[in-house]
C-alpha cells in the first residue's frame, strides 16, 4: 500500500502513515476508546482504572482533566497529578476549618551511642574487666579477692566519645605507663588456636552498646549477635513511632522495620529476647480493622499496651505482656500503634523459639518489669526504617516475599486493612523459611502435598493475590473455588465451607472479595480450621531459626 493510502480521517487536518505499524500506533495512542491503568491508592493497594475517550480525548475519569494522547494520560494518573477536582461541574462545598499538616515532616537521624556519665568504681571496673558484672554475688566476691591476692588495679580507658574500657595490672605497672596517647593491642600467645567454622572473628564485629557488654559476652548466642551493631531507642525515635498513621500511613511500615530485630533486656532478672518478626496493629478503627480491642470486664478495663500515664524509660514506647486466651502476647506498644511480637529466641539461654503470637518464654508480669526492660534497636535495620519513613509511596516492608508480610490475622476478609503489608523480620529470620506461616503463605509450607487444609489455605493464597494485584476491585472466580473444592474430602468440615461459598454465585462467574460480608462469613470459618495445620508449619519454623542461631 502506498504511503498517500496510509492516512487518518480522524485529525485533523488528515495525518498520512509511511507504513501500517504506524498507523496502527497512531490509533492506539489518540483514538483508542479505552484502556485499563493500574495506580497505587492512598492505603496502599493497587487499583484498575478504566479511563475512556470523550469527544476526541482521554478524560481522567479522577480529576476530568482532558488529555491528548493514552501515554500522557497514563503518566498523568501514575504520577498523581490529579487536582481531585470535577471540571467545577458541582460547587464546591464550603470550607471547614483543619489544622494544615507540614509538606515535610522530620525524620530524625540514627542516635548517636550513648555516653556513660561517670567513670566505674573500683570493684566495678575490676568485675568489667573480668567480664563478671553481672556474675552472682559469690562469683562477684570470689573474682575480687584473686584479683586482690594478685595485687592488680583496674585501669579506666576512655575513647573520643568517652565510652570507657577497663583492663587490669599490677600496680608498679599503672605506675610506669606513659600519661600521654598510647597504642593498645592484645598479646597473642605463641601457639593460636584455630577459629571455629561458627566463631565470628572480633576484628569484624562492632563494638556493643553500652548496656549489652553482658549479653554479649555471656548469651550462647554472643557470636552470632556480635556480628550486629545495635543501639539502643531514643526520644526522638519513640517520637517517631508515636505519628498519627491517620495522616502518616506509611509509618506503618517503617515502624515495622525499624523495631524488627530489636532486643529486649529486662534488667531485673537478666531475661533477654530478640524480637525476630513483628507486626503493627494501628490503634484506631478507621486505620487499622485489627486494632487491639478496649474492652471492661467484670467492671474492670483488661490489660491492654497502651503507655501507661506515668513517666517510663522511652517515651511513649512500652513494652508489656498481654494474657489473652490465645497466650500471654509480648507487645511494644506505642500511642499510634502496637507492634505484636510473632517469633522470638531467648538470648540468655538456650531454649525453644517461640513462634506465633503467644510468646510464654519472656513475660513481662507486671509494671515493675516493663520499666526495668531496655530496648536495643538494630542499626541496620534503623537506617533502612528511617529512609522508609521518608517514602510516602511506601506500601510494602520489601519488594519481595509479600505474602510473609501480611499479618496472622483470621477475621474481617472483606476490609482492605487485613491485607497491608507491613509484617517485618530481622536479619537472622529474613529468608521466608524462618519467618511464621500464616493462612495466607501456608501454601507455600514444602511439608503439606494434599488434603482439605492444603485447598484452604490455596484459596486464602489466592485470594491474597488478588487483593494485592487488584485492590479494590478484586474478585474469587467461581471455577478456582470449584477447583479447589474438588481436592477436598466429601463431608469433612471444610468442604461443607467450600459449598457455602459456591452457592454464592449463582449464574455469576465471580464474586468481589473486599466488602462482601456474606464470602467472609464463610473465610473466617475456614480460617479457623486452618489453626492447626498453620501451627505444625510453624513448628518447622522454630527448627530452622534455631539452626539459623547454632
Amino acid at each position: 500500500m502506498s504511503a498517500r493510502g496510509l492516512c487518518c480521517t480522524q485529525c485533523d487536518p488528515p495525518r498520512t502513515f509511511i507504513s501500517t505499524e504506524q498507523e496502527r500506533r497512531h490509533e492506539l495512542e489518540y483514538h483508542a476508546d479505552s484502556f485499563t491503568v493500574s495506580i497505587t491508592t492512598k492505603a496502599g493497594l493497587l487499583e484498575k482504572v478504566v479511563v475512556e475517550q470523550v469527544d476526541g480525548v482521554f478524560k481522567c475519569p479522577i480529576c476530568r482533566k482532558s488529555l491528548t494522547t493514552k501515554t500522557g494520560c497514563r503518566k498523568h494518573l501514575k504520577n498523581n497529578l490529579c487536582t481531585e477536582k470535577d471540571n467545577n461541574k458541582d460547587p464546591p462545598e464550603p470550607a471547614l476549618p483543619a489544622v494544615t499538616l507540614p509538606k515535610h515532616q522530620i525524620v530524625p537521624p540514627p542516635p548517636a551511642p550513648h555516653q556513660p556519665s561517670k567513670t566505674r568504681g573500683f570493684d566495678d571496673a575490676v568485675l568489667y574487666s573480668c567480664g563478671e558484672l553481672h556474675a552472682l554475688a559469690g562469683e562477684k566476691r570470689k573474682t575480687l579477692g584473686i584479683v586482690e591476692s594478685l595485687e592488680l588495679k583496674p585501669i579506666s580507658i576512655k575513647d573520643a566519645l568517652g565510652i570507657e574500657q577497663n583492663a587490669l595490672a599490677h600496680a608498679t605497672v599503672i605506675l610506669r605507663l606513659p600519661a600521654g596517647p598510647v597504642e593498645l593491642s592484645p598479646v597473642e600467645p605463641q601457639k593460636r588456636r584455630k577459629l571455629d567454622e561458627d566463631e565470628t572473628c572480633s576484628n569484624c564485629s562492632p563494638a556493643p552498646a553500652p548496656g549489652l557488654e553482658h549479653l554479649l559476652s555471656s548469651s550462647p548466642y554472643a557470636a552470632r549477635l556480635a556480628t550486629r551493631n545495635y543501639v539502643e531507642l531514643s526520644d526522638e525515635i519513640c517520637e517517631l513511632l508515636n505519628r498519627d498513621w491517620q495522616f502518616s500511613p506509611h509509618l506503618r511500615y517503617a515502624s515495622a522495620v525499624i523495631l524488627a530485630g530489636c532486643l529486649l533486656i529486662n534488667k531485673k532478672n537478666g531475661q533477654a529476647v530478640i524480637a525476630n518478626t513483628v507486626e503493627p496493629y494501628g490503634r484506631q478503627k478507621t486505620v487499622d480493622i485489627h486494632r487491639e480491642p478496649f474492652i471492661v470486664q467484670k467492671g474492670q478495663p483488661a490489660t491492654t499496651s497502651l503507655p501507661p500515664s506515668i513517666k517510663t524509660p522511652y517515651k511513649k514506647v512500652w513494652p508489656v505482656t498481654v494474657p489473652t486466651i490465645d497466650g500471654k502476647r509480648l507487645i511494644i506498644g506505642t500511642k499510634s500503634f502496637d507492634a505484636l511480637i510473632t517469633s522470638s529466641l531467648r538470648l540468655d539461654k538456650v531454649a525453644e523459639p517461640s513462634i506465633g503470637a503467644s510468646t510464654p518464654s519472656y513475660v513481662l508480669t507486671d509494671i515493675s518489669q516493663s520499666l526495668a526492660t531496655t530496648i536495643f534497636l538494630d542499626a541496620e535495620y534503623l537506617d533502612i526504617g528511617l529512609r522508609m519513613a521518608k517514602n510516602k509511596d511506601a506500601w510494602s516492608v520489601s519488594s519481595s516475599d509479600l505474602l510473609h508480610q501480611l499479618r496472622q490475622v483470621k477475621t474481617k476478609f472483606f476490609d482492605a486493612s487485613t491485607f497491608y503489608l507491613c509484617r517485618a523480620s530481622s536479619f537472622f529470620a529474613d529468608n521466608h523459611t524462618c519467618q511464621p506461616y500464616t493462612i495466607f503463605n501456608l501454601a507455600s509450607f514444602d511439608q503439606a502435598h494434599s488434603g482439605d487444609g492444603v485447598a484452604a489455605s490455596n484459596l486464602f493464597h489466592t485470594i491474597a493475590c488478588d487483593v494485592i494485584r487488584d485492590g479494590s476491585h478484586a474478585i474469587l472466580k467461581k471455577e478456582r473455588v470449584r477447583q479447589l473444592r474438588g481436592q477436598c474430602t466429601e463431608q469433612g468440615s471444610i468442604s461443607i465451607e467450600f459449598d457455602g461459598i459456591m452457592n454464592l454465585y449463582g449464574d455469576e462467574s465471580s464474586v468481589s472479595i473486599l466488602d462482601n460480608r456474606d464470602l467472609n462469613a464463610f473465610l473466617e470459618n475456614l480460617a479457623s480450621h486452618l489453626s492447626p495445620y498453620v501451627s505444625k508449619a510453624n513448628k518447622a519454623v522454630a527448627s530452622f531459626l534455631a539452626k539459623e542461631f547454632e
